[in-house]
């Protein structure tokens, strides 16, 4: 009898955590991210990269206000950012990449 209840044991103690499932889904979701130590911009970066691999749309807009997208703003911006680097410019992971050097890149 002994033998057959260590036997039990033993093959629960091994099955049962094969239960603990988690779905991709739940890993890909916001609350899963940041419950589990990271930042809202991770959660915000995962799900643009979901959204960019299955083409769908992504949950998260832009930070920018609309007046970014005027010509003039645009071109004051860049000006700034030629002189500082450092100045976000608000484009990472939205758009492709070009390995051609640009008068823009610097």
């Amino acid at each position: 009898m002994k033998k057959i209840l260590l036997a039990v044991f033993v093959y629960m103690a091994f099955t049962l955590p094969s239960f603990a499932v988690v779905t991709p889904e739940e890993v890909k979701s916001e609350d899963y991210i940041i419950n589990h130590g990271h930042s809202n911009e991770m959660a915000r970066l995962m799900d643009l990269q979901d959204s960019q691999v299955n083409g769908s749309q992504s949950d998260y807009k832009s930070k920018n206000p609309a007046w970014y997208a005027e010509k003039k703003v645009s071109f004051v911006r860049k000006v700034f950012m030629y002189f500082d680097p450092a100045l976000d410019d608000e484009k990472f992971m939205q758009h492709n990449i070009n390995y051609t050097n640009r008068w823009d890149d610097l």
